[in-house]
């Protein structure tokens, strides 16, 4: 991170601590200040107690020191995020707060009142974590608000997608799980490398990758438990593919450098690829009209993105309907429904055909290959906005890093 390192640390930090809460004027010291905001020492200790916990890593003087590290990091971020999000006037409930605490608390088959008390036996206050969904969720709404309408996928970009997992479906699939440590400086990318390879030497011990990787991981699979799902080799990073073509399932490589920083990756299954001849499933919808209609069904065919609203589509036709041909494999199709389909892309329609007094159209609802599912255009769309808004938010937040003073004491 290109955070501002200032030599006189010491002399604007007792300055600042004259108007610093008193929580952070007590005893502790002063691990950093953002702008006028100061980060005691005792906060980094708290937050890196709570990475330590929820990833079940053991605290060896050497995870201490990297959890240390990491919550420093989080907890700089986080105050830039909320002092963004005061900017535009966004504010969190404590009642938000405790919503999403009571999610946590659940997801650990507990009360949120249980779960504050197995904090308190760790020696972990609440309020750590309390700032930390605070922020997050301000957060949320501000890159939400600011980009959530602007963010457009196109017909392209999905189309695209879907044809690249549909060449590469033919390839080895891998069911993989990622840490992402990011890195620009060559100082940042030796540290990651250390660090990375700390979380290995911990995993190797028992923590879990799903824990560690939701503690530690900056990729978005990290909320996820770093779950990357089934994936192609072509789909990795360059420098990933060799690595995953070596592991098997159940083995977790050692850290591996990339041009954007460092990866671990965990190979959970693996399976051969589908036979380049085998037949496709395909799930088919068609719309039918009068076929003094033809003229309206062929705009709505144009018009069609996916099957999730063809029966809206229909009310504008006078006479039209909907029928489900359902899911079959595609050499059992006729041969005139087979012909119709052949080179239609999932979520598009064929054009219209006429027979006798009735128009129609065929949709292709989704298609897999040889067992290799192929997401459909609403799954496609989602991942892909996903993307965006991510890459967004960490845009965002590297300006509000560099047009920062952010004053870290060395450790």
């Amino acid at each position: 991170m290109n955070w501002k390192q200032v030599s006189a640390f010491a002399a604007m930090a007792a300055s600042l601590c004259l108007s610093a809460p008193a929580s952070a004027q007590n005893a502790e010291g002063v691990a950093a200040i953002v702008n006028d905001h100061v980060i005691s020492t005792y906060d980094v200790r708290q937050r890196a107690s709570l990475l330590l916990a929820s990833a079940r890593i053991q605290p060896t003087p050497e995870m201490q020191q990297r959890a240390r590290a990491q919550a420093l990091r989080d907890l700089i971020d986080e105050r830039l995020q909320m002092d963004e999000a005061a900017h535009f006037d966004i504010t969190v409930s404590p009642d938000q707060v405790d919503r999403r605490l009571a999610d946590i608390a659940r997801q650990n088959n507990a009360t949120l009142e249980q779960f504050a008390a197995s904090l308190g036996q760790a020696g972990i206050s609440i309020s750590s974590l309390r700032s930390q969904v605070e922020a997050d969720i301000a957060w949320q709404r501000l890159i939400s608000g600011l980009y959530g309408s602007r963010v457009r996928i196109s017909d392209v970009e999905v189309r695209e997608t879907q044809q690249r997992i549909a060449a590469n479906a033919t390839r080895p699939q891998y069911q993989l799980s990622e840490i992402f440590l990011p890195a620009e400086s060559e100082q940042e990318f030796q540290e990651m490398m250390q660090g990375g390879m700390r979380l290995l030497e911990q995993m190797q011990r028992g923590a879990p990758f799903p824990a560690v990787a939701r503690q530690f991981s900056a990729a978005p699979s990290a909320a996820a438990g770093g779950d990357l799902g089934w994936i192609a080799a072509p789909e990795l990073a360059p420098e990933l593919q060799p690595i995953a073509e070596r592991l098997q399932a159940g083995q977790v490589s050692l850290p591996v450098r990339t041009a954007t920083g460092v990866y671990i990756i965990a190979m959970r299954d693996r399976r051969a690829g589908a036979d380049a001849g085998a037949t496709s499933t395909v799930s088919l919808r068609q719309i039918s009209a009068p076929a003094a209609r033809e003229a309206t069904l062929q705009r709505v065919q144009r018009r069609i993105e996916g099957c999730g609203n063809l029966e809206d589509l229909a009310r504008g036709i006078d006479g039209a309907s909907v029928v489900d041909l359902g899911q079959t494999q595609e050499s059992d199709l006729s041969p005139a429904i087979r012909e119709r389909i052949t080179g239609v892309e999932i979520g598009r329609a064929s054009p219209v055909q006429v027979q006798g007094d009735q128009a129609s159209t065929v949709v292709v609802c989704a298609r897999e290959t040889g067992g290799g599912g192929i997401p459909s255009r609403e799954e496609i769309e989602a991942r892909l906005r996903e993307q965006e808004l991510t890459m967004l938010s960490d845009r965002y937040l590297r300006n509000l890093r560099s047009e920062a003073t952010i004053i870290t004491r060395s450790q």
